[in-house]
């Protein structure tokens, strides 16, 4: 019993070292998440996320501008990063990434699209986008 607990220990111990070294990681590599403005009318979209470990601060995106951080995922598969947007009239908070979800709709790139109805979400498996958030931004009337 006590070998073995001491096996497991020693396991984790490489991990996390291996995991502190190498920019692939023991567990396949780093993951990259891409958070566009796809929204109408020249409309900013505030953008501030994070994780339990990580705040990636405020950013202010243009249209057709992204937002792109890179990590690795948890050894045990909890990561999770969140955002809170601010786009016309909207306020939303939001799962931007997490890993027990994203296993099976992204390897290493993961992007998502925040338009004017809605936040998309992409699927490399199935090479679709899916819509996982809803919000209506109301064009702007031209005169």
């Amino acid at each position: 019993m006590l070998k073995a607990l001491v096996t497991i220990i020693v396991f984790l111990m490489i991990v996390s070292v291996q995991d502190g070294l190498s920019d692939d990681g023991f567990f396949g590599g780093k993951n990259t998440v891409r958070v566009y403005n796809g929204m109408n009318d020249s409309i900013l979209v505030h953008l501030h996320c994070q994780s339990k470990d990580d705040d990636l601060g405020q950013h202010v995106l243009a249209v057709g501008e992204h937002q792109e951080w890179s990590f690795e995922d948890r050894v045990f598969g909890n990561t999770l990063f969140w955002c809170t947007m601010d786009a016309g009239n909207v306020h939303q908070s939001f799962e931007v990434y997490n890993a027990k979800i994203e296993v099976t709709k992204c390897s290493a790139q993961c992007n998502r699209i925040l338009n004017n109805y809605g936040g998309y979400f992409f699927n490399e498996f199935s090479s679709s986008w899916e819509k996982r958030l809803s919000w209506h931004i109301p064009k702007t009337p031209s005169f």
